[in-house]
This record gives structure tokens, C-alpha cells and sequence, in this order.
């Protein structure tokens, strides 16, 4: 677990710079008419998302540490694998990226807050309260804030150098959360096969759930075709590195992980074909 556990935070500051050194400053200004959408659907990430994981726990009763596996992903900011989702979804993938680095950085001050509220009272958990707002409140600040900011500085400096690497970095992140789901299905392969069908279930259900909230909150928007798009695909695609991160460092409890392993293998079916249909629409709309 030992290897996990170094690996897990320097993937998540290595997707996160990746977040960072997406956003070019035209995006930035294009986006400030969108402003209020992009607020809209990043509360609806950090409300509706958590309730939806509720209401499935409420309803299937399912172990605890599944349920807080689940639970955490659903609180954890968009994953930086949506903004390549979305690129080869032909979607807005500026709106992605700006959706991703938004929500990871106002997870900085709300997550230790909803963590020390919820797990409570919901999984009877308890924290420190000096535990869980010191310590995640810096690791969250040192492994979301500061490499996003780093990537857009250096993506100022050297913009072209960035625009040649970004296409290899985004395979390499891609790729190194993969390993890592991977390394945790190999550790814990007997404890995945015997909670199985309740991790299958539950990681389908949480995916559609997702997937309908962030169809509808578009459509209450307004939003146009390539902007549905990116909402869409963002919703799902949650930070699983950090949901790992948080389960070792915080909770001391690798067993969260099971679920984080389970929904990435059944949601990455479901999202290709997601990614097949907008793309086909998207491209049929510009004829």
C-alpha cells in the first residue's frame, strides 16, 4: 500500500497542473459571459451529486465503507480526464476545463467542511475537528490550488512550448490514474469480488443518476449543443486520484477505495458511448 500511497499524491498535482496549463487567457475572458452557468453547474456538482449518492445509500443500504467510498467520490471536484472526454466529444472543451479548475478549486474550502458535517453524521465517522479542516485544507490547497495556478503560469510563459506537450501530458495523467486504479484492484481483488454486485449496481446507478441531473440542469440552462456537452460529460468524471488521496491520508482506510475502482472500469464504458453520440451530433450540426 506503501506505493500507492506516494504515487497518489503526485498524480493528483500532475492532473491538476495538467488542468492548469489547459486554460489559455482568451478562454478565460470568452467564458466571463457564462459566468453565472459556470457557477450554476458547479454548485449543482457540489449539491446535487452528494444528494444523489444519498438518496442511492438511503435506498440500497449498502456496507459502509461502500457507502463511504461512494460517497466520497460523489463530493470529490470534476477529474481531469473530462477535459479529454470532451475534446474527443467535439464538446466546449474550454467551458470543461474551466468547469474541472473551478470546482477543484472551491473544493478546497468546502470539502473538509461537508467531509466533517456529513461522514458523521451519515457513516458515523468522527474527525478531529483540527484534523480534518488543518490538514486536508492543505493538502487540497497544495495538490489542487497550487498546481492549477502553476499550469496557467507557465502556459503564459511558454504557450507555445505548452500547446506541443499538452497532447502527451493529458495520455500520461490519463494513463498514470489508470495504473492506479489498476494497483488498487490488484491490492484488494479479494474484497472487490465479494462485494461485486452491490459495487456494480451502485456504480451504475450512481453514473446514470449523474448523467440525468447534469442533462436536465443543462436543459434548465439553456445551454447550446457543444456546452450540453461538456456539462454532460463533466458530471460522471469525478477526481477518483483525489477520492484516493483522501481515503489514505485522511481516513486511514484504503477499503474506501473499492468503490472508486468499480465505478471507473463501469463508467468508462458508458462514457465512450456518450462520447460516440455527441460527437455524431456535434459533427452532424456543423454540416
Amino acid at each position: 500500500m506503501e506505493m500507492i500511497e506516494l504515487a497518489v499524491p503526485v498524480l493528483v498535482f500532475f492532473l491538476m497542473f495538467i488542468i492548469g496549463a489547459s486554460i489559455e487567457k482568451t478562454e478565460i475572458e470568452n467564458l466571463r459571459a457564462q459566468k453565472k452557468q459556470v457557477i450554476a453547474v458547479t454548485l449543482g456538482q457540489m449539491l446535487l451529486l452528494p444528494l444523489s449518492a444519498w438518496l442511492i445509500i438511503k435506498v440500497m443500504q449498502p456496507p459502509s465503507l461502500v457507502a463511504g467510498g461512494m460517497l466520497l467520490v460523489s463530493l470529490c471536484p470534476g477529474g481531469a480526464v473530462s477535459n479529454i472526454y470532451s475534446f474527443l466529444a467535439k464538446a466546449n472543451v474550454a467551458l470543461s476545463v474551466t468547469l474541472t479548475a473551478f470546482n477543484g478549486v472551491v473544493s478546497v474550502l468546502v470539502l473538509p467542511l461537508v467531509m466533517l458535517t456529513v461522514f458523521p453524521s451519515l457513516l458515523g465517522v468522527d474527525f478531529p475537528l483540527e484534523n480534518i479542516i488543518v490538514k486536508q485544507a492543505l493538502q487540497l490547497v497544495l495538490l489542487l490550488l497550487c498546481p492549477v495556478v502553476l499550469g496557467m503560469i507557465v502556459r503564459s510563459v511558454k504557450p507555445e512550448l505548452m500547446v506541443k506537450l499538452m497532447p502527451p501530458l493529458e495520455k500520461i495523467g490519463a494513463v498514470g490514474l489508470l495504473l492506479l486504479l489498476l494497483a488498487i484492484f490488484s491490492k484488494f481483488h479479494q474484497k472487490i469480488v465479494e462485494q461485486l454486485s452491490s459495487l456494480l449496481l451502485l456504480a451504475l446507478m450512481f453514473t446514470f443518476a449523474s448523467l440525468v441531473i447534469a442533462y436536465c440542469l443543462s436543459y434548465f440552462l439553456q445551454l447550446n449543443n457543444k456546452d450540453e456537452a461538456a456539462v454532460v460529460i463533466e458530471f460522471p468524471v469525478r477526481n477518483l486520484a483525489l477520492a484516493a488521496l483522501i481515503a489514505v491520508s485522511i481516513f486511514n482506510n484504503s477499503d474506501y477505495l473499492l468503490f472508486a475502482a468499480v465505478f471507473f472500469v463501469i463508467q468508462t464504458p458508458i462514457m465512450l458511448c456518450i462520447i460516440s453520440l455527441y460527437r455524431s451530433a456535434l459533427s452532424r450540426s456543423r454540416l
